[in-house]
Formats: C-alpha cells, sequence, structure tokens
C-alpha cells in the first residue's frame, strides 16, 4: 500500500474549522431537530452531482462519542483547529510505512515497531526545533525567572508563572509545510519538548523488555561478559561495575531509566551560565567576583582585626567577639576564620550574602551531578571560581582504574565511557592514568554521613546524597517528578551494587568498617523489586510536591512506562473512555462496559479531551501489539479498543477522515466494520468515497460488511428513537371529497411532501455508498429495494423520490456493468435494437478462405454478444424489484406535479397568451404521466424472489396500485376538461384495462376494497361524455379516435328523438 499523503493543509483547516461550527447534538446519529434549525433542514442534502463543494468541507454528523457535556469536550478540539493537521498525518504515514502487522517474519515485525518509534521521536524532535526558533527566548526567560526563585527558594506564585516580558503569548509561525500561518505558543514547544522525551523514555524500555526474535538475553549477556575479561582482586571497581549492570538486568534497566533522566534535565534546564549569571546578581558581587570566596564575610573579619589591631587569626573564644562579630541584622555571630569547615566547627553563621553564595554555588553543582555532567567538568567549572576543593571533596566517586592492572581503556569514536550515578563516570582524559578510588563503598558512606549531618545548606547535603546513595537529604531540594525518580533510581543502583559487591566480591567491603558506617538500605526500603516502579510512581502522585507533574498527561504515560504497566493502563484508560461517553446518553461508537470500576492509581485515566496524549497513547498501543503484546477478550479487548475507536472519532471531528480507514484496520474485524459503519456516513463526496473504498480493500477490510453494518445501525438508530414497525401506512393521493363537482376527487397539493428528515437523508447517503462498489450487484438492488419497501410502507414518499433521484437505476447499472460485462450498459434499457445484434449469414454455401474467417470472427462475436445479452437477462431479472419500485416512486412524482399545474388555469383564464402557454405546460406534464403509469397497469412487481418478498409486494401492489389508478384516472379525467375530450375516452379504456381477463389490477381494488370508487369515478367520466356530447360543442371531433380506435361519436345520445 502507498504512503499516506499530505492533503492540502487550507482545505483540511477550513473543513475541521465547518466541523467545530456545526450545532452537533448531544445524541450521535441524531441531528437537531427542523424546528431548531428555522427552515434550515435542506442545507444538509447536498446534491451528489455537485462537485463545486469541497469533500473537506463537509461536516461531521453527530458526535458519536455522545456525551453530556461534549461541548465541553469539543473546546480543546477548536482550539487545536490550525495544528492538528500536520502532526495527525505525519503519524498516519509514518504508521503505514512501518506497519509491522503487514509483516509475516518476527524479526521485519520486530524492526518495523522500533522504526515506528524512531520516527516519531524524530518528528517530536523536529517540531522542537522548529518551535524553539520561535518561542525559545520566551522559554528560556520563563526558566530563568523560576531559577532565580528557585535560589532564593521562594514560592513561585501563578503571577510569578504569567510575568509580562513583553512578547505575545501567541505568535504567528509558519508551518513548514507552507500553506497557512499556524498559531503555536511556548506551551506548544514544551508540549513537544515532553513528547519527545516519552517517545525516548518508550524507546529505551521497549530495547529493554522486548528483545530481537532468534537472540537469547543469556546468550548476549555471555558474550558482553566475555569481552570484559575475567576478575581478579586486583581488578578496578568500574570493571565491576560493568559487570554488575550486565549480570543484573533490573540494574541495568534503572541505569538507562537514570541516562534518560539526565538527558531529559540537560536540555530542559537553563544554561549553566546563565544559572552563575543569576546567582552572581544575586550574592551582590560584580561579575567575575567569584573567586573571592565568602566576600562580605571576609570583610566584616577584616574589621574585626582592623580594630582590634589583632595580626593573627580572630579566637572565637576572645573577649568581645560573641558581642562585637555579628551579621549585618545583629542577630548571629559570624565566623571567624573562613576556612570551609568554620560555620560547621564554630556554629556560627556567615553575612546573608555569602549564605546566598554558598547555597548557590552547591546549587550549581547539584545541577551539574543531576544533568549527569562528569566530574571532570564539575571540576573545572569549580577551578574557574577558585572552589576546587568542592570537586577535589566529590572525586572520590570516580572508580579507580590502572591501566597496568586493568589495561588501557579502548574508547570508540564518540564513545561515553560507562556512566555511574555521579555522572559522565570517568573521564577520556583520565582513560590511559592511574586515577579514581579504590575504596568507594567506605567513600560513600563517608559521603551519607555528610549528608545527614553536615554542610551549611540544603543543596550542599543534596550533592554529597547523591553521591553516597541516600533519599531524605537529596528529596529537600527536589522539585520535579524527575528530580524525585532520579533520587530513588540512583539511591536504589547504588544500594544494588553495594549488595552486588558484597555477595559476589566480600573482599572488596570492609565487613567491620561497613557496619560502623551505615548507609541507607534503598533495596530493603522500596521492596519487592518487580514493583518499585509501580510504587514508587504511585507515591510520586501523591507526594505533595510532584502531585500536579505527575497528573500530566505525558508524565501519567512516562510513570506508566517506568512502572511497566502499559497494558493494565490501556485498559483503564478504555474504561473510562466508556463511562465518559456514556455520561449523559448513549454512545453509538462506544459502548458502555457496566459492572467495571475505572482504577485511580498508575493506570488513572487521561482526559478524553486531551487529542495529543490520545494521539500519543494510540500510537503506542499499537507498537505495543506489533511486540505481541496481547489485549485479550471480551471486555478486556473492548476496553483496549475503545483508545483506538477514540482516537478514529477524533480524526473524524478533525476532518482527517482519509486516515481512518489505516486504524480501523487495526481493530479486530467486528470492532472495525462498527466503527466504520458509524463514521463512514459524514462522507457524501463520491471522490472521497472512492477513495475510502480503495483504502479499506488495500488494508483488507471487508468494505460490503462495513456498508451493510452502516445502513443497519442507522435503521436501528431511527427504530428506536421514534419508529414502530407495526401497520401499513400506505399514501393517500385524492382528496376526501370533491372540490369541483363535474371534475370529482382531486389529487392533493403536495401529496409526498417535500422535506426529507435527517434519518431519511442518512439512509439514502449510507446506500449512495453502494453504488461505488465493484459488482456486488445482486446486493446493492437488495438493499435498495429493502430501502423501497420500507420507505413506501411507512409513507415517506418525499424519501423514496430522493432515493430515485439520487440513486436512480440507470446509474447504478452504467456504474456496476463497466465490471461485470466489460462495458458500461444500461441493463433496464431494451437491447433488440442494438447495435450489438448482428446477421451471422453471410449467404452462399461457397465462401473463400478469408470470407471463411470473417465468417468465423463474426460468429465468435455473436457467440459473445449472445453470452452478453444472456448475463444482461440476468441482471435485469436480479434488478427488477428495485426497478419497478423506482417505477412506481417516478410515477407518483409525476402525479404530485399535475396539482400544481392544473389550478393555475384559474389566473389564466383572462390572458390568452398566458393560457395558451399553460395548456403547452399542462399537456407535457400530461404526457409524463402518461409515459410513468402506463409500466403499472400490468405485470407490475408481480415476480417476487422469494416467499417473503412476495407477501411485502403484495401489501404494497394492494395500498398503492389502486390509489395510482384511481389519481391516474383523474387526471385522464381532467385532461378531458382542459385538453381535449378524446382524454376522456383514455380514462374509459382504463375500465377496459382493469376488466381484462389477464389483469393484475382487478384484485387489487377487491382486496383494497376499493372496487367501488372505481365504479364511481367511471361512472363521472361516463356522465362527462355524456355532457359532452349533448352541447355539441365544436372541439368534438367525430372522425377524430382515441389511442383504442374509438371516438366521442358512439357516446352521442339524441335525448330529444327518444322522447
Amino acid at each position: 500500500m502507498a504512503p499516506y499523503g499530505r492533503r492540502s493543509l487550507p482545505s483540511d483547516v477550513d473543513g475541521f474549522r465547518a466541523s467545530a461550527r456545526q450545532n452537533l447534538s448531544e445524541e450521535a446519529w441524531d441531528f437537531t431537530s427542523s424546528e431548531g434549525r428555522s427552515g434550515e433542514s435542506e442545507e444538509h442534502f447536498a446534491d451528489e452531482d455537485d462537485e463545486i463543494e469541497d469533500a473537506n468541507s463537509e461536516a461531521p454528523s453527530q458526535n458519536l462519542l455522545a456525551s453530556g457535556d461534549f461541548q465541553q469536550a469539543l473546546h480543546p478540539l477548536r482550539a487545536m483547529a490550525e495544528r492538528v493537521g500536520r502532526e495527525v498525518e505525519e503519524f498516519a504515514e509514518k504508521l503505514d510505512r512501518h506497519n509491522a502487522s503487514r509483516k509475516r517474519d518476527p524479526v521485519e515485525k520486530y524492526n518495523c515497531a522500533f522504526k515506528l518509534v524512531n520516527s516519531y521521536q524524530l518528528f517530536a524532535e523536529e517540531t522542537v526545533k522548529r518551535l524553539q526558533k520561535q518561542h525559545e527566548p520566551k522559554r528560556q526567560r520563563e526558566i530563568d525567572k523560576k531559577w532565580r526563585h528557585r535560589v532564593q527558594d521562594i514560592q513561585l506564585t501563578q503571577q510569578d508563572v504569567d510575568f509580562d516580558d513583553g512578547i505575545s503569548e501567541e505568535s504567528n509561525e509558519i508551518d513548514g509545510y507552507g500553506d497557512i500561518a499556524l498559531q503555536t505558543t511556548v506551551d506548544d514547544l514544551k508540549h513537544w519538548q515532553e513528547e519527545a522525551y516519552t517517545w525516548r523514555l518508550l524507546e529505551i524500555m521497549l530495547q529493554t523488555d522486548y528483545p530481537e526474535p532468534g537472540k537469547t538475553k543469556q546468550e548476549a549477556k555471555k558474550n558482553r561478559l566475555d569481552s570484559l575479561g575475567a576478575v581478579n582482586k586486583y581488578s578496578s571497581e568500574e570493571l565491576l561495575w560493568k559487570r554488575f549492570l550486565i549480570e543484573d538486568e533490573l540494574a541495568q534497566e534503572r541505569q538507562t531509566i537514570l541516562q534518560w533522566l539526565k538527558d531529559t534535565a540537560e536540555s530542559s534546564g537553563p544554561d549553566i551560565e546563565k544559572v552563575v549569571e543569576q546567582l552572581e546578581v544575586g550574592a551582590e558581587r560584580g561579575r567575575g567576583l567569584w573567586a573571592h570566596g565568602w566576600l562580605h564575610t571576609k570583610e566584616a573579619t577584616k574589621a574585626q582585626k582592623r580594630l582590634r589591631a589583632w595580626p593573627q587569626t580572630l579566637d572565637p573564644e576572645s573577649p568581645g567577639i560573641a558581642t562585637s562579630h555579628l551579621n549585618l541584622d545583629k542577630t548571629e555571630g559570624l565566623v571567624t576564620q573562613l576556612d570551609p569547615d568554620a560555620a560547621t566547627r564554630q556554629g556560627k553563621v556567615l553575612e546573608k550574602q555569602d549564605q546566598y553564595f554558598e547555597r548557590a554555588i552547591w546549587l550549581a553543582c547539584w545541577e551539574m551531578i543531576r544533568r549527569g555532567k562528569s566530574w571532570h567538568e564539575v571540576r573545572e567549572w569549580c577551578t574557574e571560581r577558585v572552589e576546587g576543593w568542592r570537586s577535589v571533596s566529590m572525586r572520590g566517586y570516580v572508580a579507580a582504574w590502572d591501566q597496568c592492572i586493568d589495561g588501557r581503556k579502548q574508547l570508540a569514536l564518540g564513545e561515553d565511557v560507562e556512566e555511574s550515578a555521579f555522572g559522565g563516570g570517568q573521564d577520556k582524559s583520565l582513560a590511559s592514568e592511574i586515577s579514581g578510588n579504590r575504596s568507594r563503598p567506605l567513600w560513600r558512606r563517608m559521603c551519607f554521613a555528610l549528608a545527614r549531618s553536615g554542610g551549611l545548606d540544603d543543596y550542599e547535603r543534596a550533592v554529597y546524597g547523591i553521591l553516597g546513595g541516600d533519599v531524605q537529604s537529596v528529596e529537600k531540594v527536589c522539585r520535579t517528578w524527575d528530580d524525585y525518580l532520579f533520587t530513588h533510581y540512583n539511591s536504589l543502583l547504588l544500594s544494588q551494587f553495594d549488595d552486588y559487591l558484597q555477595s559476589n566480591y566480600p573482599n572488596r567491603v570492609n565487613t567491620a568498617l561497613a557496619q560502623k558506617f551505615g548507609v541507607f538500605d534503598s533495596v530493603q526500603f522500596h521492596g519487592e523489586p518487580s514493583a518499585v516502579g509501580r510504587h514508587l510512581v504511585e507515591k510520586l502522585k501523591a507526594h505533595e510536591t510532584t502531585m500536579a507533574d505527575a497528573k500530566l498527561p505525558l508524565k501519567m504515560i512516562q510513570g506508566v512506562l517506568i512502572a511497566k504497566q502499559f497494558g493494565s493502563f490501556a485498559y483503564q484508560q478504555g474504561l473510562a473512555l466508556s463511562k465518559h461517553a456514556n455520561t449523559g446518553t448513549s454512545s453509538k461508537i462506544i459502548p458502555p462496559i457496566d459492572n467495571v470500576t475505572v482504577e485511580d492509581t498508575t493506570t488513572a485515566f487521561i482526559a478524553a479531551q486531551d487529542h495529543d496524549a490520545l494521539r500519543v497513547i494510540t500510537h503506542m498501543l499499537l507498537i505495543f501489539q506489533d511486540l505481541g503484546l496481547t489485549i485479550g477478550h471480551g471486555t478486556r479487548q473492548v476496553a483496549i479498543e475503545n483508545i483506538i475507536v477514540a482516537y478514529i472519532e477524533f480524526l473524524r471531528l478533525a476532518g482527517k477522515r482519509e486516515l481512518i480507514p489505516l486504524y480501523a484496520s487495526r481493530l479486530s474485524r467486528e470492532r472495525s466494520i462498527l466503527t466504520l459503519g458509524r463514521v463512514l456516513i459524514d462522507i457524501t463526496n463520491a471522490t472521497e468515497r472512492k477513495e475510502q473504498i480503495q483504502l479499506m480493500k488495500e488494508l483488507d477490510i471487508d468494505v460490503v460488511a462495513a456498508l451493510s453494518m452502516q445502513l443497519r445501525l442507522i435503521l436501528e438508530d431511527k427504530k428506536t428513537r421514534d419508529e414502530t414497525e407495526a401497520g401499513f401506512t400506505g399514501v393517500q393521493i385524492l382528496e376526501d371529497e370533491p372540490s369541483v363537482e363535474q371534475l370529482g376527487k382531486q389529487i392533493k397539493r403536495n401529496f409526498m411532501g417535500k422535506s426529507v428528515s435527517d434519518d431519511e437523508d442518512l439512509i439514502i447517503r449510507s446506500f449512495e455508498w453502494y453504488m461505488l462498489l465493484d459488482g456486488h450487484w445482486t446486493e446493492t438492488f437488495a438493499v435498495g429495494a429493502m430501502l423501497y419497501k420500507r420507505f413506501l410502507r411507512l409513507g415517506q414518499l418525499a424519501a423514496a423520490r430522493a432515493l430515485a433521484k439520487r440513486v436512480p437505476f440507470s446509474s447504478i447499472s452504467l456504474e456496476k456493468t463497466a465490471q461485470l460485462l466489460g462495458r458500461r450498459v444500461d441493463v433496464g434499457m431494451s437491447s433488440e435494437n442494438s447495435d450489438d445484434e448482428e446477421d451471422v449469414n453471410l449467404g452462399g454455401s461457397r465462401m473463400t478462405r478469408l470470407r471463411q474467417q470473417q465468417y468465423e470472427k463474426r460468429q465468435q462475436r455473436h457467440a459473445s454478444h449472445m453470452r452478453t445479452k444472456a448475463k444482461r437477462e440476468v441482471l435485469r431479472r436480479q434488478a427488477r424489484t428495485y426497478r419497478e419500485l423506482e417505477t412506481l416512486v417516478l410515477a407518483l412524482d409525476a402525479l404530485d406535479g399535475w396539482r400544481g399545474v392544473a389550478d393555475e388555469q384559474k389566473s389564466h383564464k383572462k390572458d390568452p397568451q398566458a393560457a395558451k402557454i399553460w395548456r403547452r405546460e399542462l399537456q407535457r406534464t400530461f404526457e409524463y404521466i402518461l409515459a410513468a403509469v402506463e409500466p403499472l397497469l400490468h405485470g407490475w412487481l408481480v415476480h417476487p424472489m422469494d416467499d417473503t418478498e412476495a407477501a411485502e409486494v403484495e401489501k404494497i401492489r394492494n395500498s398503492y396500485l389502486p390509489e395510482v389508478v384511481l389519481a391516474y384516472h383523474t387526471v385522464l379525467h381532467c385532461a378531458g376538461h382542459y385538453l381535449s375530450r378524446e382524454n376522456l375516452l383514455r380514462s374509459m379504456d382504463l375500465a377496459t384495462v382493469i376488466a381484462a381477463e389477464d389483469s393484475d389490477l382487478a384484485p387489487c381494488f377487491t382486496a383494497a376494497g376499493r372496487m367501488k370508487e372505481l365504479v364511481d369515478a367511471m361512472a363521472l367520466t361516463s356522465k362527462a361524455i355524456l355532457r359532452a356530447n349533448e352541447t355539441g360543442n365544436s372541439r368534438i371531433n367525430k372522425r377524430k379516435k382515441a389511442g383504442s380506435g374509438a371516438n366521442l361519436a358512439i357516446w352521442k345520445v339524441d335525448m330529444r328523438s327518444s322522447t
């Protein structure tokens, strides 16, 4: 199948706007009532032959989700109208290109799934780059302001978030596809950045959980361990760290998640240099004055020394120091010495500006570690600010490596050294040196002790807490969901490694020291390893700081991936969609699921209005299915498939109907047919319908089943609302009493009606699809005949007329015979005089060889023609019921037009010229009625296909034929007065037809109990003929005969001679 191409964006956007403007009903398939539309019902009925209006401007019929708060759900849909087109088309195109469901080889399916994930990630990243050109300055200003408050430990208020920076919240950007200016905001940039992170997380989690088919994890693990070589008592801890990550799959997974958290922090946080600039301002020192350390405390100490003329260091126990050497606020004593441990040792404080400096510089160190910077980068940053001691205190985390023992490190071009909880692990610059700490377990315990009981600031304790694997000290500085997750996974990984060393290499950990200096046991703290991710994500949902973040849609999805609960999440999301769709009223596309509770846990649902999240979830579900996720059967299958169906509904509302078959093909067969049966009704353009049918065929969707389901659902909806199946409504064409005694009962004005209801229009629109199917002759005419019989039974004559005009037999025949017979043919036309008939008799018994060849070719053509003729006869017979019911409707339509023309006679009496024009128009109408009614007078609808149809057509014949014949008699009778009195003889000829031995009309009159009406009507005509002869009107031409050869002269009676 060819990849989905992009449609013209302007027309798609226009179509979406049209759909958003439409007043949608809360009930599926239930339009707003005609009374409430002020006579605008005709707007919904478009002539299929009108190709002016583009198909994409067609508004969706109804909301299939049909929830009570649908207008509220539609609001964000309108807001995203300008940008929805591009992403949904891109995602569908990539899904079609990497559609693993069409692959049979497991390896190909596997590769397609991962290519699809990668393509979505790349698209999100490209979108981020495009939006950064427009919104990155504003985004950075928002981040910078948050950082200023973070440094000062000030809680950010709503007013701070919405600060006015002189830039409009919305700005116009020309989309890369170039036809229309799409409005985007900085929030769009944030969303796509988070979505890019989410697709990257999905990729790494899938790589962990789904190995390539044919390759076992054990085999890959063995090969990697062999490449590291054997372990001896001198092997470095870094080598053991590498083996630990290979041997322990859970540790490898946590390390991967940690690295993902570092990467996201690096790309979403502010530039470190900008942080430094802000810190310089907050510390009240000029640019570049970081090298002066505790500047304000130093000046205060020097002032005390000058005051006391002491050349030596100030002694905190000196007389008067406690009362004179105070901070600027005169509330606390200042340190008297300036070494890093002075404040802790003396129990004194720094000046307020220096406290800020201390907090700020440790915050910068924390941020670098949080982003995964290597120790070398931290050392360089600290050295530039003459704070190298800080990096030295952190160097203990670098694992030892001696090339004489461990060999020279092999670093491929562009390869990073093995990651650690610190960040970059060993530096490439140290790859050939003797470096690192050979007592890291003990050093980590020192870091843990410092984090719990030392340090001047929370950020200093957090730095050592991260290095020591603590949680408590680090959580105090965590501000986001990601920070908390990073803290716990870092602690878990270090605890796992400690357990690994004690279990496998006990000589690497001094037991006495390990018992003397404790460390936080994160593995024991979190409990069952397999449930850690789930419990941690649940905990963050309830945590006061992270509660808001955890409920953001993409964060929720990230949590589900980390917790490995996507299957449960999809199930709960499907249940939530079902509950939402059936709140207030019943949905026609997402069924209610009773007796099942929607859980408010990790799998808490995402709002149905969030169509971006719905897009992400839908495509993730398809990817998981490609990799082997089973969605089960019964209720679980229905619930999970609700996600795809909800996305299909979104595409319908967004005007992206050409994408719907692709997603419908990923549903189960029954759900696919049901969904397509609901959503295809919006399409009224013939070209677009053909495209949809072609797409369904390419995707192996049963087109006929989908169309049958569509019609069945529409009929069931109407029956549920207002239809009673009992009885036969029929039709009344004639008025109850004659308006003019001489003319008898007249035909009612507009007895067929003019308006077609919304339900009736939907039924006809559904049948229009059948005309575009290749072949399926029998099915098409069977459905069409069923609709005719339904309309006639219920007396919905305006709908029957609309069906006859929009889907005439001749059009269906011409469309379908191209495939069935090899050329377009109206099989309803007689072929007796067709050019296909050829004379195969060339004459003479003696023929030349050339004549013989010509004769044989003609025989072949004749045989082919006869076969075609036989096929045409079969097709004509199969379509007979439809064609004859159409004939009845056309006859009714012809009769319906008579009264309007006839009544104009009164207004033209005084204008001879107008009267002449009126007579010509009445003559044309009369001739049209003659041609339309004539086929009904003999052999009409007397060849049913089966016994069931025989009972149906008998009711139609008994109900409609007497009424039509009586109305036809009225037309003949009136024509005898208005046009020519010879038409009165046609009326009498009608009586002869009915009374004939082979007539099938008389039984209908008898069954309907209307024979007396027929006799009365004929008597009226007889009187009219007699009166016509009495007047001796000169217009009577004795020599002029009626169609049967009779003339009015035989009715002439001389009443005077008889008396």
